[in-house]
């Protein structure tokens, strides 16, 4: 199993990340690759399970294993296929003197080597949406 880090940086705020992380039904607001949502719960909870579209074709099956919310960050594994996913989500405010100041956001994603070279674009796009003060729908 290989593993990469993402990091991206944005000017909203942790609270605001975090309620857009929290609600899976609202992912597809932010990530525009994820089509669907089907969700145990609707909130991210320990034990929380469904299923993520992407792309409108490609289902793949996910549990949160933890998620701390004081802290601002959960994870979680994503099945797709053969291939397993383990996503670690982080967030943390930026210094007010930096360039970026609201949100770092990183994630720490292991999974087969090909997969996570595929799916780091994909991941540094919605973070990048993730951390806009205001979402606009694609076109």
């Amino acid at each position: 199993m290989s593993s990469v880090i993402v990091e991206v940086s944005g000017p909203a705020s942790p609270d605001l990340a975090w309620e857009r992380y929290f609600y899976p039904a609202q992912w597809s607001r932010w990530a525009p690759h994820i089509s669907g949502v089907t969700s145990s719960t609707s909130t991210l909870q320990p034990g929380t399970h469904g299923t993520v579209t992407a792309l409108g074709i490609i289902r793949a099956h996910f549990e949160v294993v933890s998620v701390n919310a004081p802290s601002l960050s959960w994870s979680w594994t994503v099945q797709l296929g053969f291939s397993k996913l383990v996503l670690d989500h982080y967030l943390s405010s930026q210094p007010h003197d930096h360039a970026d100041s609201g949100t770092l956001a990183r994630i720490e994603l292991a999974g087969p080597w090909l997969v996570l070279v595929a799916y780091r674009p994909l991941m540094r796009m919605a973070m990048g949406r993730l951390l806009r003060p205001a979402i606009v729908p694609e076109h």
